[in-house]
């Protein structure tokens, strides 16, 4: 046992032993079904491998109670006793260890990817719809004749978990789904007496909450997940309204309570990003178990398990939910009960490879492959298999040039399989551009995978070489089996700006990858070419400080390269900073006077002032070492942005990790 006593200290809900306080909570399986929203191997494999290191209670995400207007592949389906039969089998896969297993019974309302939506008064979801554009959803009121026919859905999905095995079953009552529509005087409307008040608005919720509690009786747990707030402008559900409802819902005979907060289109997001503070939302868990008895779970950005002690220590909550935490490092919570803090590889709130991909897929209207930025192994876990050392019997010589992101991964994962490392980076310290990254406002966090990535190559005894630049003599001399070219990518002025550059003598011309690592301060109006994410994030860092920053980007949208929960923030705060952004921009000219204008299809305009241009958009991948390789013989493989920067999914760190991975595990 390690100093984190009260994390795993036992606990019961309702007639549930659970044996310590950390949850895995549901999140979204759509991507790991088959045709029929069933459960496949893929999903098995992901929920064994986390349910091994025996978190006190895991759950299966939203999965649908009401059966659908059309055939579906997503998300799993409650609505017929035909899906029971998958659904042991995957909860007595996961029973073999000492785990709580459950699964949220749900529908999404208009935040769904339903053609035909219910919805409380018809009023549609506040932010895009997540369909394809080109088939607009029907949104149907529901009558009271469909209220009652959904609470007997809700009734009968419960009973088929009962008998597949689940030891608790969680009603998810926020995110703007259906019922939090009912709870949330934007989306309820209505004038009968599931209308009006706050007892009118919780009815259909209790209604729900009483036809589970009978159908499944005490032999099944049951769990209400609500918004502490919606976070809306006006009309929104809000604390004291969850303060109010909190001791119904034990009154009803719920065993627990998951406070989380949030609606599509609302000033907060239901995944928050790095932008948003560790424990973002466990304030409103803490105001809620002052006022129950029953057992309270806060969830929100809690990825360090000492934080996670400390609020059950200093008692906010009773449960701590530790979602994509669990996903960056699927044996978290042993590590954390072992007491090696520092072997555990954080999750960054990035949201590139689980939510972002999520919706993409959910567009699509399929399901698709969702993982994650720091564990590419994420929802693969049945084909990745990776063992340790398996490799140190016949072990080959590597040589990895490059410390950015795939050269870590690169060298990490070939050393973990056993064989001989070595690691050249030119500059005096690892990271790459990452280190650039941890430089922006907000988003320091981005570092926190180095210090993990230097105890893994220290672990499994990677020779790193700093101040090296790799050259074919090296190559020569260290006569290696496999070369591994990760060197990266360089700024570069436009083709079309090279003229106007020469001739500038004013106006001081900054590449974004020199100015952040030498920390040359630039002037107070400054011109960034670039708004992809490296190029938008740079205004964010250069408009501290009151300097006028302007941004311009050829294409039509900013940040596209980054997860929309991570651009929305940053779009927000390069709003609220004023800075000036230009899209679909064709030219930038600079006159005989050094007076610089942006030119659109919208026509020419001057840029008054402006005494820096920093280039933040065209990158130049640098792989000159893999032809010398190459022609030598060697075995050489290109990685990271070494390989690509152009294209839509390159130059990410969750590109360049799962590439080189993928091509690490199979040396």
């Amino acid at each position: 046992m390690t100093h984190l006593a009260q994390l795993f200290t036992p606990m019961t809900i309702g007639r549930m032993r659970i044996q310590n306080r950390i949850m895995m909570p549901g999140m979204s399986a759509g991507m790991m079904l088959d045709g029929d929203a069933e459960a496949t191997p893929e999903m098995i494999a992901y929920y064994i491998e986390r349910a091994r290191t025996r978190p006190g209670l895991m759950a299966i995400g939203a999965s649908s109670v009401v059966p659908a207007s059309a055939p579906r592949k997503m998300p799993l389906a409650l609505d017929h006793d035909r899906h029971i039969p998958s659904l042991a089998k995957l909860v007595d896969a996961v029973h073999q260890y000492d785990t709580k297993f459950g699964i949220q019974l749900f529908d999404g309302g208009v935040q769904a990817g339903d053609r035909v939506q219910l919805s409380p008064s018809g009023v549609p979801a506040m932010a895009a719809a997540v369909l394809d554009a080109r088939e607009r959803p029907v949104i149907k009121t529901l009558s009271i004749g469909d209220i009652a026919r959904v609470v007997l859905d809700f009734a009968a999905a419960a009973k088929r978990c009962q008998a597949a095995g689940f030891d608790f079953v969680e009603i998810h009552a926020g995110h703007g789904y259906l019922i939090s529509a009912f709870l949330t005087p934007y989306f309820n409307r209505r004038t009968d007496r599931y209308g009006g008040g706050l007892e009118n608005r919780w009815r259909f919720l209790v209604e729900i909450l009483r036809a589970v509690k009978a159908a499944v009786g005490d032999k099944t747990a049951v769990g209400v997940k609500i918004n502490g707030d919606d976070f809306l402008v006006k009309d929104g559900w809000t604390l004291p309204d969850s303060c109010a409802l909190a001791p119904v819902l034990q009154a009803e005979g719920a065993d627990y309570l998951s406070i989380t907060a949030g609606v599509m289109g609302g000033t907060r997001l239901t995944v928050p990003p790095l932008y948003e503070k560790q424990g973002c939302f466990v304030e409103l868990a803490e105001a809620v178990k002052k006022v129950v008895s029953i057992p309270v779970a806060t969830i929100g950005r809690i990825k360090n398990p000492v934080m996670a002690n400390d609020l059950v220590l200093q008692g906010k909550v009773d449960i701590v939910c530790m979602g994509r935490a669990m996903i960056a490092d699927s044996e978290i919570v042993d590590k954390a009960r072992r007491g090696e803090f520092d072997d555990i590889r954080l999750c960054l709130a990035d949201c590139r490879g689980c939510i972002d991909q999520e919706m993409r897929s959910i567009k699509r209207g399929s399901p698709g492959q969702v993982s994650c930025v720091v564990n590419p192994r994420m929802q693969r876990e049945s084909v990745c298999i990776d063992i340790e050392g398996a490799s140190k019997d016949h072990p080959r010589k590597i040589l990895v040039v490059g410390a950015g992101l795939a050269g870590l991964e690169a060298a990490r994962r070939t050393a973990f399989s056993g064989h001989q490392v070595t690691l050249c980076e030119s500059r005096n310290w690892i990271g790459g551009q990452i280190r650039f990254a941890a430089m922006i406002p907000g988003r320091r966090e981005i570092g926190d995978m180095l210090p993990w990535y230097e105890r893994q190559l220290a672990k499994h005894r990677v020779e790193v070489r700093l101040n090296t630049t790799a050259d074919e003599a090296m190559l020569l001399k260290l006569a290696p089996d496999v070369v591994f070219v990760a060197t990266g990518s360089v700024p570069q002025v436009p083709q079309n700006m090279l003229d106007s550059v020469a001739r500038a003598e004013k106006i001081n011309m900054l590449m974004i990858d020199d100015m952040l690592e030498q920390g040359t301060l630039p002037g107070n109006t400054i011109l960034v070419i670039g708004g992809d994410q490296i190029g938008l994030q740079a205004a964010d860092y250069l408009s501290e400080g009151d300097r006028r920053v302007y941004v311009a980007e050829s294409h039509s949208h900013f940040a596209q390269k980054l997860a929309a929960n991570d651009r929305w923030y940053l779009v927000g705060r390069t709003i609220e900073k004023n800075v000036r952004r230009f899209k679909d921009v064709r030219n930038i000219e600079i006159d005989t006077d050094e007076t610089v204008y942006v030119v659109t299809d919208k026509g020419k305009e001057m840029l008054p002032g402006v005494d820096t241009i920093v280039f933040a958009s065209e990158r130049r991948s640098n792989r000159s070492l893999a032809e010398i390789a190459k022609a030598k013989g060697f075995e050489t493989y290109i990685v990271g942005d070494a390989s690509d920067v152009v294209s839509e999914d390159s130059g990410t760190i969750f590109s360049n990790i799962a590439q080189a991975y993928d091509v690490a595990r199979r040396i």
